[in-house]
């Protein structure tokens, strides 16, 4: 984390509307013992936004797409395989091959400090309450978007640049049609400290009344 990111946080903390606007998710949110599965940043904003517990071991750290996917389509076998740390030629923090899956502990300066994270929420997941979250980027394709329909969670979403009207759990953001990728959603406002995915789902509707049985995400789109 930068200066300036400290200096943000800090003003964030004393933010009356980012205050207001958490104590109002909190309040909503019915489901609080939540495993969300994400391969980015998302998952520890919201645990954040809701004062919830970190039930995920994928909470701070980063995987690609196509990573991700395999990761949670076999996820007891690869949470059984050891984290084996290596030195990356374009990231400062600690990094790991679970297997054939890359893990990039984006918010940890050590490996002991990031195996140790991962452990104990490994130990904290819900497996009767299980979310998942993915993006249409990094090469991920129809196909393996179409595969997480095996996952055996409560809800999935995939956020898409393109339309897949079959699909679904497929929410298309259309301004990133001509990009065909998505971009970043994560976008933060200093006014009260809401993000760009606001705008596009309802998350804590969907923890609170998604049930698994076929992943229809149409109640939660804003």
């Amino acid at each position: 984390m930068t200066g300036l990111d400290r200096i943000k946080n800090q003003i964030e903390a004393v933010n009356p509307f980012a205050r207001n606007r958490r104590r109002k998710m909190r309040r909503q949110l019915h489901n609080s013992d939540v495993t969300f599965l994400v391969p980015n940043c998302i998952g520890g904003i919201l645990f954040h936004d809701l004062g919830l517990q970190f039930r995920s071991p994928t909470v701070n750290l980063m995987m690609t797409q196509t990573d991700f996917v395999r990761f949670v389509l076999n996820l007891k076998d690869y949470l059984a395989q050891e984290l084996e740390f290596f030195k990356h030629s374009e990231y400062v923090c600690p990094c790991a091959h679970l297997a054939d899956v890359d893990v990039h502990f984006t918010h940890y300066d050590t490996e002991e400090a990031a195996a140790k994270k991962w452990h104990e929420r490994i130990d904290r997941i819900n497996w009767d309450n299980l979310f998942v979250f993915c993006e249409e980027r990094d090469g991920l394709t129809e196909q393996e978007m179409r595969a997480l329909s095996a996952v055996p969670a409560k809800g999935i979403v995939v956020f898409t640049a393109n339309r897949y009207d079959d699909i679904p759990y497929a929410l298309q953001i259309a301004e990133y049609q001509q990009a065909g990728e998505v971009g970043n959603i994560l976008k933060r406002s200093y006014w009260n400290d809401s993000r760009e995915y606001e705008k596009y789902f309802d998350f804590v509707k969907w923890f609170n009344e998604a049930d698994g049985k076929n992943f229809d995400i149409s109640p939660f789109i804003r």
